[in-house]
């Protein structure tokens, strides 16, 4: 009997063992799945339509200046207005969403700057701009910059609508009118982003979120002298040394330039370019000063209207005076080869035609401390410039008196 008991009693006590076993084993379960969830992220986006089709990349942000040019970690094709990623992450990373093929007049479209953290993440786009919302981080951004930046826009809105009027009263003068409402709109953007921004990087001071929004929402200078005391010594030693870099850099580029002025003023020798025709033949300038009486430098480019306007102008002089001894050589500050060669077949502008293919960094650009083109320079005979950025009647009285004297 006693035995018959005890059997009894081992059998209960194994059924409740494994019992707790199986209860064990689900609440590990749950566990295990819990933890997954908690680093788990999702970013759902809501576009209009039109961009069905677009693809849309997710990047790791990186600092302006920095060299590093991290590749895409995932990207998908809008449809029918939405697209979604999503992954996992160990702690609040700021990433880049960039569209392919999207109108960047639109405010904030260029380039969207997210917060992945744990959580599901919404993007939605109304005429304002961009709203990222739904974990705490995003929340904290919407509430502050992003909706200080979207007061900016509805203030401009207002702003342009104002100007545009200002402009159509009778004796109203478009430059001065454009001068005065751009500085009416960089008024608001600091009243506006300014404060709302220091707000927001004052709460994330000392973390990676709140270096990247220091250096790109506004710009050091651009901050209260005192916020700046207060959050630029914690950001990473070696993150400030990279920027104070990029400024060191500038400042020297900007001697240079004002250098470069100066070296090519009226009276001055004139400074060596060394750039490629077309077809990929190299030009030095040198080889047409003093062979020809006198030279034509035309900076211009593919996308400046104003200096496809000067085109006519320049076939007519050099038609008029290539018997005795104008050379034109145009210089193009643009980057892109194809559309160089779209506007030459084009518009067929006179004279030698070079490039660097460098754009606004064109080392000639530089040297001859072009600020803005159209630009010309005349060369004389002796290697001397005659004069710096005429155009039209003044450049066709200097031309005209410089052949009539020899």
């Amino acid at each position: 009997m006693r035995f018959l008991m005890l059997s009894r009693f081992l059998k209960r006590r194994e059924i409740m063992l494994k019992n707790n076993l199986i209860v064990l084993l689900f609440a590990a379960a749950g566990l295990f799945s819990s933890c997954g969830n908690v680093n788990r992220y999702s970013i759902t986006g809501s576009l209009p339509a039109r961009y069905d089709g677009c693809l849309v990349k997710l990047t790791p942000a990186t600092f302006y200046f920095s060299e590093e040019k991290p590749s895409p970690v995932d990207s998908v094709k809008i449809k029918d207005g939405k697209f979604r990623f999503a992954g996992t992450v160990q702690e609040p990373t700021v990433y880049m969403i960039t569209i392919d093929g999207v109108d960047y007049k639109i405010p904030d479209m260029a380039s969207i700057a997210v917060v992945i953290e744990p959580g599901d993440i919404t993007m939605k786009y109304d005429t304002l701009g961009i709203i990222m919302a739904g974990t705490p981080v995003n929340e904290r951004y919407r509430a502050t910059i992003g909706e200080a930046k979207r007061e900016t826009v509805r203030q401009r809105q207002l702003l342009w609508q104002e100007r545009d009027s200002v402009k159509r009263l009778p004796g109203s003068v478009e430059n001065e009118v454009d001068t005065y409402y751009n500085l009416k709109s960089s008024a608001i953007f600091k009243e506006n982003v300014i404060p709302a921004s220091e707000n927001f990087i004052r709460e994330y001071a000392g973390t990676e979120i709140g270096e990247f929004f220091f250096f790109h929402c506004c710009g050091k200078d651009m901050y209260s002298k005192a916020f700046v005391d207060e959050v630029y010594p914690t950001i990473r030693p070696e993150i400030r040394e990279q920027y104070e870099a990029l400024i060191r850099a500038r400042q020297e580029k900007q001697e240079y330039f004002m250098h470069s002025q100066k070296a090519t003023e009226v009276g001055m020798p004139y400074r060596e370019i060394v750039a490629w025709t077309i077809d990929g033949k190299e030009v030095r300038l040198s080889d047409y000063v003093g062979k020809k009486q006198l030279i034509l430098l035309d900076f211009w480019a593919s996308w400046c209207i104003p200096c496809i306007q000067e085109v006519p102008l320049l076939k007519k002089l050099q038609e008029k005076y290539k018997n005795q001894g104008l050379q034109i050589v145009g210089v193009s500050v643009d980057s892109d080869r194809e559309k160089w060669q779209g506007a030459l077949d084009k518009h067929q502008p006179a004279g030698i035609q070079i490039s660097e293919l460098k754009g606004w960094e064109s080392v000639s650009r530089v040297d001859y401390g072009v600020q803005a083109i159209p630009f010309t320079v005349l060369i004389d005979a002796s290697g001397k410039i005659l004069a710096r950025n005429p155009h039209g009647p003044l450049l066709e009285e200097i031309i005209e008196k410089y052949f009539s004297q020899k």
